[in-house]
Formats: structure tokens, C-alpha cells, sequence
């Protein structure tokens, strides 16, 4: 009887060690999901999600489910970096994260200590390229479509001179931008008239930039800026009838600018290494369903984001049959195919890409044509 009760022992611990190695990955998320910059912390959590519901529905990692854990970021450094430590805290595979460059820079140093990789579906800042690292993106560096702006304006007769405007808060992000397109502007021979930077867009700004706008008419006004703040700026210059052609960086390219803008959401174009999110089948569905899940129109962020998850699950499975650290196989240089099609990304964790010019048209943004040229 003792000899039984032994084997039902014995049985059971093997049952619940097997439980144990069955128990779910931890997969941590971290953008900012509240204020200024949540439009894209809201889109990354979602499309994070999305794809570990895919992963699981269809088995899971070799048997095991994902589980994705989400933190806040609010938008600050110090809550970056203590996002950080809770996601480590919390036995984590990687993060997911985060949705702004500035916030990455936070919290990297972080997490090259604690040894957790770092997944960034939207961080753009080139201020990461080349470095051997724990950081990994699957979004093109910004600098680059500054530069092929720059080409793009140039070969647009009539228009000869430009003024910036650029959002400091995200300094990572757009300083790198906008200077990028500085100097390939200028070395093609254009005129930069005037390079406006703030913090914060208080009423006392939105005047000056106007006044002086209005004084010198440069032929484009560039934003380097988050949606909201982009839309209230091509507010002001309406009603100010400025009558320059306004571009944006692709920060602006979300939902958050269309819903404020509305019809004159059609007086923007924007630099982008983000196709349209209808302009492939495979995007076409990954936005039907989004819309059935979450009831809202997907952006390019969520989009990103499911494909860093579902880059991390490769990476984690061949990490598993090759018998090597996490880190190694995502250091791996790789074609995905993915949302947004072929992506490189080289052995530094680099993602490289295409890029476009998007405007809006019937409330959607739609790609007007490539962007080309020499920009080595």
C-alpha cells in the first residue's frame, strides 16, 4: 500500500513539474498609455495583444501560451525606467516597447542591466543604429526619410524654401529628423527660413510662429511634432490663412490627428516609412479584425507592434532548437515577412524599409507615391 501511495506521489510531481514547464511566457508591453502620446501607446498595447492571441490560437510556443503583461509608461523618463524594472521584476521574455524614442533612450539603460531585451515596434530614433546591443526594432531609422524629403521637395518646382518646426519633448526622435533633412535640403541647394523648436505649444508660440510665418512665407511648413500637436498647429495656420504646403514627419500619422482635424486632415502630406493600413491585403485583414476586437481604426503603431511579437516568438523558438540565449537569435540577420511585407533586419537589430509620401484622402490616409533617391 506504501509502495502505491509512493507511485500516486511520484506520478503527481512528475504531473506537476510538467505543469510547471507548461506554464505561460511572459511577455511584457510598455508605451505610454495615457496623456499627450497615448495614441501610439494605445496602438502598440493593442497590436501587441492581437498577436499573442493569434500565437496562442494556434497552439502557443511549442505548447506553451503567451501572456502579455502591460505597463504604463506615462510618458516621462523616470516612469520608463521604472516600467523597466517592473516588467524584470516580473520574470519577462522582453518588452515590447517602447512607442517613442525618448522613452526608449529612458529605459534602455535599464534593461542592458537587468538583461531583458528590448523590442521597439516604433522607436526611429538613429541615435540606436549600429550598436551591439539589447535593443532591437522593426521600424526604419527616422533620419533616413528626412533625407528623402529633402530629394522630394527639391524636385517640386516652386518650392524653394522651408520652415521646421520641432517638438523637443521627443528630442530623440526629432532632432535627428529634422536635421537629417536640414542638411540634405540645404545640399541640394534649398533654403531653410526658419527652424522653430518647443516644448510645449502654448498660445503664446502658435502666435509667434504664425506672425513670423505670415512675414516670410516660406513655400513649406515641416512638423516634426505628435499628432495632437500637429493638428492644433494646422488649425492656427487655417484660420491664419497660411498658405504654405504643410508636411509632417510620420509621428503625426495616426488616428488621434484625423479625428481632430477632420476635413482638414486633406491639407497634409506626410514623410513616411509606413505604407497606408489598406494598402495590402495582409493590412487590409490585419484591420478588419483589429476593428472587430478593439472598434476603432488600427495605425501604423499597432500594425508594428504585431510584428515585434510575432518577431520575438521567432527569435524564441529558434533560440529553443538551437539550444542559444534569447538574445542570440534575435541578433540574427533575418528577412521577416510580415504586415508591411520583406523587412531586413542586420545584426545589430536594425530594421530597414521603404519610404512614402501619404496624404489624406475621404477621412483615410492613402500613400501618394515612393519616395527616391540618393541618400547615402
Amino acid at each position: 500500500m506504501r509502495k502505491r501511495y509512493l507511485c500516486v506521489g511520484l506520478l503527481g510531481l512528475m504531473f506537476w513539474i510538467a505543469g510547471c514547464d507548461r506554464a505561460p511566457l511572459l511577455v511584457g508591453f510598455s508605451g505610454t498609455l495615457t496623456g499627450l502620446y497615448s495614441d501610439l501607446g494605445i496602438h502598440g498595447r493593442n497590436g501587441a495583444r492581437m498577436a499573442v492571441e493569434d500565437i496562442n490560437a494556434a497552439g502557443g510556443l511549442y505548447g506553451r501560451k503567451l501572456e502579455l503583461v502591460v505597463v504604463d509608461d506615462t510618458g516621462r523618463p523616470q516612469g520608463a525606467a521604472e516600467a523597466a524594472r517592473r516588467l524584470a521584476a516580473q520574470g519577462v521574455l522582453a518588452v515590447i516597447g517602447h512607442m517613442t524614442s525618448s522613452m526608449t533612450m529612458a529605459a534602455l539603460p535599464v534593461m542592458e542591466e537587468l538583461g531583458v531585451p528590448l523590442i521597439s515596434p516604433t522607436t526611429s530614433t538613429p541615435l540606436l543604429s549600429g550598436r551591439k546591443d539589447l535593443f532591437f526594432r522593426v521600424q526604419p531609422a527616422s533620419n533616413v526619410a528626412g533625407r528623402f524629403l529633402a530629394h522630394w521637395i527639391t524636385g517640386k518646382p516652386g518650392l524653394r524654401s522651408v520652415c521646421t518646426v520641432r517638438d523637443m519633448s521627443n528630442d530623440a526622435f526629432s532632432e535627428p529628423w529634422e536635421s537629417a533633412f536640414v542638411e540634405e535640403y540645404e545640399r541640394l541647394g534649398g533654403r531653410v527660413s526658419c527652424r522653430f523648436t518647443y516644448t510645449t505649444l502654448e498660445p503664446s508660440f502658435l502666435t509667434t510662429m504664425i506672425n513670423h510665418l505670415n512675414a516670410t512665407g516660406p513655400d513649406v511648413v515641416l512638423f516634426v511634432s505628435s499628432a495632437r500637436d500637429t493638428a492644433r498647429m494646422v488649425q492656427s495656420l487655417h484660420e491664419a490663412e497660411v498658405p504654405s504646403l504643410l508636411i509632417s514627419s510620420n509621428w503625426a500619422q495616426t488616428d488621434a490627428l484625423l479625428a481632430d482635424l477632420g476635413a482638414l486632415s486633406m491639407r497634409i502630406l506626410f514623410a513616411a516609412d509606413n505604407p497606408t493600413m489598406d494598402s495590402s491585403a495582409a493590412l487590409r485583414e490585419f484591420s478588419w479584425r483589429y476593428r472587430k476586437r478593439f472598434g476603432m481604426e488600427p495605425s501604423f503603431a499597432a500594425a508594428r507592434a504585431y510584428e515585434a511579437v510575432r518577431f520575438l516568438a521567432t527569435a524564441w523558438k529558434e533560440a529553443e532548437e538551437r539550444g542559444e540565449r534569447l538574445v542570440e537569435a534575435l541578433s540574427r540577420p533575418r528577412t521577416l515577412e510580415g504586415l508591411f511585407g520583406s523587412m531586413q533586419i542586420d545584426a545589430f537589430g536594425d530594421a530597414s524599409g521603404a519610404y512614402f509620401m501619404v496624404g489624406v484622402k475621404n477621412g483615410r490616409f492613402t500613400v501618394l507615391e515612393w519616395l527616391a533617391g540618393d541618400v547615402t
